[in-house]
C-alpha cells in the first residue's frame, strides 16, 4: 500500500501548468515532499482556477499541459522519490456549451447517449421535464425583448446564441426554419421529412448517426445552406418567430435566479454550473475513468483524492468499483467532513477521509483563545479601523470575512509577480504572533 507521508499541494492552473512545475521539483524534493497532491488537471471550463470544473475528464487540461508533459513529469519525479495523489471530481461537470458531453444532450435531448449520464428530471413538471439552462441575466421573454438572443448560423449548424454562450437547436427546429419559407425546393422538402424520420429511430447511435448525415447535407449542400440562412435570419427579425425557436427544444432558457424556487436537475450544492452526474450507472463510471484508469494502469497515479463522496447516488458502490480499478496497492481517500463521533462506514474500502476534522483539532490546539482580543486589536490595524466598529459593524463573523478578503483582493492587485505569495499584505508574522502566543 502506497503511503504519503508528506504531501505538497499543487493547484494546477492557467498561471501555474505543468512547466511551471516541472521548475520546482527540486525544490519538493530538497524540502522532503514524498507526494504530490495535485488539484485536478482534466480539461476544465476556460480560466478555470481549480479544474472542479470538468468539461472531459479523458482529456489532460490543455491550458495545464499535455499528456505527453505529464508522462515526462512522472517519470522526473519517480527519479526524485516522489509519488502523485490526484484529486478526481466524480459527481459532477460543468454546465458549459464546451462541455460536448452535455452540449449533445442539449440538442438531442433523451436521443443523445449522453442523456443517462447526467442527472436530469425529464419527467419533472417544471417546464415539463425540459432541461432548465439557467443562465440569463432575465427571464427568456425579456432576454428576446432586449435583442440580446438570436440565431447564430455556425460552421456545424445553428445555436440560440446569448451572451456568448452558443446552445445547439434540436434537429426538429430545422425543419421550423425551412417552414418559414414561402416557397420549398424538392431538396428541402426531402431533409425536411428526413428530419421527421429521425423520432422513429429509438437507439442512440443509430439517431447521432443519420443526424450528422442529414446535417451535413444541410453544410455542405450550397442550396440548402443559403436557404437556411436566409429563413434564420427572416425569425432574428421577428421576436415571436425566435420565441416559438427558443420554447420548442428540449432545454429551457431561463433566469438564473429561478432555480432558487425550482429546478430539475441535480446541481453541486447551489451552483446553477455545476450539474450532476449519474456515477452509479456503470457505463458513466468506465466512460469518466477511462484516463484515470489509464495513469493507474501505468503507474503516474500512487492515490486519489476523491471529492464530494457524499454527493454520489450511492458512495459505497462508487468506491468498490474504484478499489477494483485502481487495485489494493494505490492510496485511496475521500472528501468528507465528519461531525463529532462520526466515523467513516466500514465497509468503505479506503485508506481514510482528507483530514478535515483533524485540521480543525490542529487549529484550535495552536489557537489561544485568551488572546482573542490582541489579534482583532491585529486585524484593525490591517483594516484601518477601529476594535468598536469591527465588532459593532461586522459582528465578527461572515461580513468580516468578507470584509478581509475584499481587502486583501484590492491589495493583491499591487502585487504583479505571480510566484511571490504576497504576505505583506496580511497584518506581519510578528503582529500575528504578538496576538496569539500562549
Amino acid at each position: 500500500m502506497y503511503n504519503p507521508v508528506s504531501t505538497y499541494r499543487i493547484q494546477f492552473q492557467k498561471t501555474f501548468s505543468f512547466n511551471e512545475f516541472e521548475k520546482i521539483i527540486e525544490y519538493l524534493q530538497n524540502l522532503g515532499v514524498s507526494t504530490v497532491y495535485a488539484s485536478p488537471v482534466f480539461e476544465s471550463a476556460p480560466g478555470s482556477v481549480h479544474g472542479y470544473d470538468v468539461l472531459n475528464p479523458q482529456n489532460i487540461n490543455s491550458e495545464i499541459g499535455t499528456k505527453e508533459q505529464f508522462e515526462k513529469i512522472s517519470k522526473q519525479l519517480k527519479e526524485n522519490g516522489i509519488g502523485w495523489l490526484q484529486d478526481i471530481v466524480p459527481n459532477h461537470m460543468a454546465f458549459h456549451t464546451a462541455n460536448k458531453w452535455l452540449m449533445d444532450v442539449l440538442e438531442k435531448g433523451k436521443h443523445s447517449a449522453y442523456a443517462p449520464f447526467f442527472d436530469i428530471l425529464w419527467d419533472s413538471k417544471v417546464y415539463n421535464g425540459k432541461l432548465m439552462v439557467p443562465f440569463l441575466g432575465s427571464t427568456l421573454e425579456a432576454t428576446i425583448e432586449k435583442g440580446e438572443l438570436t440565431l447564430l448560423m455556425a460552421e456545424n449548424g445553428i445555436y440560440l446564441s446569448c451572451y456568448n454562450n452558443n446552445y445547439p437547436l434540436h434537429p426538429n427546429s430545422y425543419a421550423a426554419i425551412f417552414h418559414h419559407k414561402k416557397r420549398l425546393t424538392a431538396d428541402t422538402k426531402k431533409t425536411i421529412k428526413d428530419i421527421a424520420e429521425l423520432d422513429k429511430l429509438e437507439e442512440a447511435g443509430a439517431y447521432s448517426e443519420k443526424w450528422e448525415e442529414i446535417r451535413q447535407r444541410l453544410l455542405k449542400d450550397e442550396a440548402l445552406n443559403k436557404s437556411l440562412h436566409s429563413s434564420a435570419e427572416a425569425i432574428n427579425a421577428d421576436k415571436e418567430l425566435l420565441s416559438q425557436i427558443a420554447n420548442e427544444q428540449v432545454y429551457q432558457l431561463c433566469y438564473w435566479q429561478e432555480t432558487d424556487y425550482q429546478i430539475n436537475f441535480r446541481r453541486f450544492f447551489t451552483i446553477n454550473g455545476l450539474i450532476c452526474l449519474n456515477m452509479q450507472d456503470e457505463n458513466v463510471f468506465e466512460q469518466y475513468h477511462q484516463l484515470i484508469q489509464h495513469f493507474l494502469k501505468e503507474g503516474m497515479y500512487d492515490g486519489l483524492r476523491v471529492d464530494h463522496i457524499d454527493g454520489l447516488f450511492d458512495p459505497s458502490q462508487y468506491l468498490d468499483r474504484l478499489r477494483k480499478l485502481a487495485g489494493e496497492e494505490k492510496y485511496i481517500v475521500v472528501e468528507k467532513i465528519l461531525e463529532p463521533g462520526e466515523s467513516l462506514l466500514h465497509q468503505w474500502n479506503i485508506e481514510g477521509n482528507t483530514g478535515y476534522d483533524f485540521l480543525a483539532l490542529v487549529n484550535n490546539v495552536f489557537t489561544n483563545k485568551k488572546k482573542v482580543f490582541s489579534f482583532f486589536i491585529a486585524i484593525t490595524s490591517f483594516l484601518g479601523t477601529s476594535l468598536i466598529t469591527l465588532l459593532f459593524t461586522f459582528g465578527g463573523g461572515s461580513k468580516l470575512c468578507s470584509l478581509i478578503s475584499n481587502k486583501y483582493s484590492t491589495s493583491k492587485k499591487a502585487c504583479t509577480n505571480t510566484l511571490v505569495t504576497p504576505y505583506t499584505l496580511f497584518p506581519s508574522r510578528d503582529a500575528i504572533r504578538r496576538a496569539t502566543s500562549f
